[in-house]
């Protein structure tokens, strides 16, 4: 029960999508130089166009990959 009191409070920035039946997405595409986490885009489509959705998130992640970056643990 503690994870989704946890959760809850994000909820409030993919609700809207629940409710309209628009697939989106996150994706953690840049890192704050200052904290070393991760900042992310969510990216939106058109309801039954997930397949547009994952081209455009193919697209971005491999326009800037990811792997090997690590936000800090324990600060």
């Amino acid at each position: 029960m503690a994870a989704v009191r946890t959760s809850c409070p994000m909820g409030v920035f993919t609700s809207v999508f629940d409710i309209t039946g628009q697939p989106a997405l996150s994706l953690p595409l840049h890192q704050d130089p200052a904290t070393g986490l991760p900042v992310g885009v969510q990216p939106v489509a058109a309801p039954w166009r997930e397949d547009l959705l994952l081209r455009v998130a193919r697209t971005l992640e491999q326009a800037l990959p990811r792997a090997g970056r690590r936000p800090p643990v324990g600060r």
